[in-house]
């Protein structure tokens, strides 16, 4: 006999904010009980407990599943400084080549090209790690 798989439970940001509202203003103190009658599977709700600070703190949308968050992080973070200058030398006419954005990073964020190079296992191979990041730039 094949059993069915559990159909997996979504809660949008809504849902979360009403059942801790809800826990709190009910004065439960059996958090599985709770969590049972309001038919949530405790880890889960474990875990929205962990995170409360964060879930009743949040601005994002009601209908979203996620707090927001967990896209992929800047390699490059002065990137709008970057833009700006890429932007400001093609205004005056100027070509913007990879060696010029090598430069601009040299003089005015030396720390962070450091400590870039520095997680490289040569300098070498940091240079050209370097120069094909800014190349997708």
């Amino acid at each position: 006999m094949v059993t069915a798989k559990r159909q997996q439970q979504r809660y949008t940001n809504r849902d979360r904010k009403a059942l801790l509202a809800r826990f709190h203003a009910s004065g439960c103190v059996n958090e599985k009980q709770f969590s049972r009658d309001n038919n949530v599977k405790y880890q889960t709700w474990q875990g929205w407990r962990k995170k409360e600070q964060q879930i009743t703190s949040s601005k994002r949308h009601g209908r979203k599943a996620t707090l927001g968050g967990q896209g992929r992080k800047p390699m490059i973070p002065f990137a709008a400084d970057l833009l700006y200058y890429m932007r400001e030398r093609r205004s005056n006419n100027k070509y913007v080549r990879v060696f010029h954005l090598m430069q601009w990073i040299r003089r005015h964020k030396n720390d962070w090209l450091v400590a870039y190079i520095a997680a490289k296992k040569s300098e070498e191979v940091g240079f050209e790690s370097l120069r094909c990041l800014l190349l997708r730039f």
